[in-house]
């Protein structure tokens, strides 16, 4: 009977606490949309990322007197006339919706992520955990590498039915001549040294001078192949450039004819590159030096065709796509997402404040 009381008082003593404190179950539903159901943690996760991009937001707009201060009030600013918290708990809300409403499209379209993108999602999340320093960001506030990379996976949703609608023998097909035209007229193709002053002394700025016009010269008049050029100005000896050949990560790789050549693009194209417009005007196989503004340094050039290699058509495919339809297609979700209604477990997401997001210590 004593036993039996012990038992009673206990469980009324737990009682009492949970009644006060509240008691969160592990895996806890905070938000359901259109069927699609969000845990507290991922919600969390949802909540930082919204408040990383606010701070961004932000710290762009930030006037070169405030830049100069010691810390930054972000809770004092305004994005799209919201309060800085308000902005970062609608965010959240928003990519749930969008996320949810991804999942459906491409759930109603029986739209698969493959395991091969699965695992290139996860490995990527694994890397920004572990040497990006996500985990210091996400795991003091309760987020945990498994729900992280669920969140990562998910973004996929977005990728896989842009495919379905605008990649080859999507329901809005790209056509592959119009793919190629915008490939070639906002892209080309070079190859590029460049070097940047820093902290050299007047004679070490001399020889670098000297270097790079005995490269122009030498690559005009072909004494040396830019590959040489390179090798020589990044001091690469044989082993290491019989090492970088031998590199085999067990899948085949389509690689470029030109394996110094970096692809740049004109502005919008996310490979902008300063000397694009001056380099687009060169012929093809031109050499040309160019010294920085402020004479800060060199571009050293030597212009490629682009057509003559489909590596890049095969490679850029995607992204020739996305810039062709990006607006539409971001339009399109807006519109349909912002048209589902968010069930809110208030209980569980009340709990998570923007003001009580921790951050690392070398964020301040």
């Amino acid at each position: 009977m004593k036993i039996l009381k012990k038992l009673i008082a206990v469980v009324l003593v737990c009682l009492m606490v949970f009644s006060i404190t509240g008691c969160h179950k592990k895996d806890e539903i905070a938000v359901t949309i259109n069927g699609y159901e969000f845990t507290s943690a991922y919600y969390m996760c949802a909540l930082i990322n919204s408040y990383m991009e606010a701070q961004q937001l932000v710290y762009n707009d930030l006037t070169d007197e405030e830049l100069q201060a010691t810390s930054i009030d972000y809770f004092s600013k305004k994005i799209e006339d919201k309060k800085f918290e308000q902005w970062v708990k609608d965010d959240a809300i928003e990519t749930l919706k969008e996320t949810a409403y991804y999942k459906t499209v491409c759930d109603k379209a029986e739209l698969k992520i493959s395991d091969e993108d699965i695992a290139t999602n996860e490995y990527y999340a694994s890397m920004y955990w572990a040497s990006y320093g996500y985990s210091e960001m996400f795991e003091p506030n309760g987020v945990s590498q498994a729900t992280f990379t669920k969140y990562m996976n998910d973004s996929y949703y977005a990728e896989l039915y842009f495919e379905h609608l605008y990649g080859k023998d999507g329901e809005k097909e790209i056509s592959a001549k119009t793919v190629k035209n915008k490939l070639y007229d906002d892209f080309l193709i070079a190859d590029i040294l460049e070097f940047t002053k820093g902290e050299e002394t007047t004679s070490e700025l001399n020889e670098i001078t000297k270097k790079f016009k005995n490269y122009a010269k030498k690559l005009e008049s072909g004494d040396m192949t830019f590959e040489e050029v390179y090798n020589d100005y990044n001091d690469v000896k044989e082993t290491e450039k019989e090492e970088e050949h031998s590199e085999d990560d067990g899948h085949d790789h389509k690689e470029p004819k030109d394996a110094y050549a970096s692809i740049i693009g004109d502005e919008g194209t996310g490979k902008e590159h300063d000397y694009y417009s001056k380099i687009k005007k060169l012929d093809v196989g031109e050499v040309k030096l160019y010294t920085k503004d402020n004479n800060e340094g060199y571009v050293l050039v030597v212009k490629q065709d682009i057509k003559a290699d489909d590596y890049y058509l095969d490679t850029m495919d995607m992204t020739i796509r996305h810039l062709l339809k990006d607006e539409e297609y971001t339009a399109d979700m807006v519109k349909e997402a912002t048209k589902l209604e968010p069930e809110i477990n208030n209980y569980a997401v009340k709990q998570f404040k923007v003001k009580k997001i921790k951050e690392p210590s070398y964020a301040y």
